[in-house]
């Protein structure tokens, strides 16, 4: 089951062009494009007529949508406003529209009733609009059901055994202090490690040598949107508090960034993952933040192997019992709270 009634990334706002694109979002087949003043528009992906997908045809000067296969025209609404063998627009000719939004570096879509489309409910990310930060963005296609992404951005103790050329190591699981707390419909899941041995990505990107203290702020957002706070810091000094900033030394040695995911599901089995990382320019050189970011994917890269052979598992024996440890408890959580928001929109349906 979706969730419609939701705000879901729809794409990069660098990559919605005058060129019609077409997404899935929640199975359904949509089509995105900017029009001529620059607004973005998003319908339907189908013609009514002979349901060739709308995304093959052209943005035309009024910011329609002319179908390629016979030349009918699609305004921003989704009406009909032209069909060049006819000389009046026929009853039924019109395709769905969809609320648009473009939020820092994204194009947000609702998929719902459109009467509940409440822009103040996309998830804010302030690191992406801060004054003076830069950002690095990208995406991924993923063929798993966006729940098992959800799972995997919640459990960090794969860190050490799927990503030990990048950003796992050893102390991440065996020395972590976590908490898990439910927050409405989010959880907020708090890692904290000391004097560990910093992984590859911070060695070589913050010089460390030493040991360090590591920590992780993740905030899941209902249905599959996140805020990650990571970083590390010398083992001499204490992780910084986001509450309460004090002035570290001249000589302490510390890297953080800040990111973002937001998961769109495309099917049962395939989703769009989207990843953006935020960071202070005075803090970090852009060399450094490419160095980073580039690490990143390659780290999302490497979970894309094991989520994709994690479905096609899931899918050969669906009723197989699973097991639950420790580190599964903020996962657990999230799919505690999707199956709320399930049970609600059935109830409301």
């Amino acid at each position: 089951m979706f969730l419609f009634d939701h705000w879901y990334i729809a794409g990069l706002r660098r990559d919605v062009t005058d060129k019609p694109r077409r997404v899935l979002i929640l199975g359904r087949p949509v089509l995105v494009y900017r029009a001529p003043d620059g607004a973005v528009v998003a319908l339907e992906d189908r013609c009514p007529h002979r349901d060739v997908p709308l995304s093959m045809g052209s943005v035309q000067g009024d910011g329609s949508i002319q179908c390629l296969y016979h030349g009918m025209r699609f305004d921003r609404a989704g009406a009909c406003v032209f069909i060049p063998e006819e000389t009046r627009v026929l009853t039924g000719a019109q395709v769905r529209s969809y609320p648009v939004v473009e939020k820092c570096e994204w194009v947000w879509i609702f998929m719902g009733d459109p009467a509940r489309a409440d822009a103040a409910l996309i998830p804010d990310y302030p690191w992406f609009s801060k004054p003076g930060f830069k950002s690095r963005t990208g995406h991924l296609h993923v063929k798993c059901n966006y729940k098992l992404i959800v799972d995997n951005l919640l459990n960090m103790a794969h860190l050490p055994f799927v990503h030990p050329r990048t950003i796992g190591s050893e102390g991440v699981v065996k020395d972590a202090k976590m908490s898990v707390e439910r927050r409405g419909l989010g959880v907020r899941l708090a890692r904290r490690m000391y004097d560990i041995e910093p992984p590859p990505t911070y060695k070589q990107a913050g010089g460390f040598e030493g040991n360090v203290n590591r920590w992780q702020t993740i905030d899941f957002m209902a249905p599959s949107c996140f805020e990650f706070d990571t970083g590390v810091i010398d083992a001499m000094h204490d992780i910084p508090d986001p509450s309460n900033p004090v002035e570290l030394p001249g000589d302490a040695k510390v890297l953080s960034r800040h990111t973002m995911h937001g998961v769109a599901p495309e099917t049962e089995e395939s989703s769009n993952y989207y990843v953006g990382f935020s960071y202070d320019p005075a803090l970090m050189s852009e060399a450094t933040a490419d160095f980073v970011f580039d690490s990143v994917y390659k780290t999302f890269l490497e979970d894309v192997e094991i989520l994709e052979a994690q479905q096609m598992n899931m899918a050969l024996l669906p009723n197989a019992p699973r097991i639950h440890i420790k580190s599964d408890a903020a996962g657990m959580q999230a799919m505690r709270i999707i199956e709320e928001l399930e049970k609600a929109q059935a109830a409301s349906a």
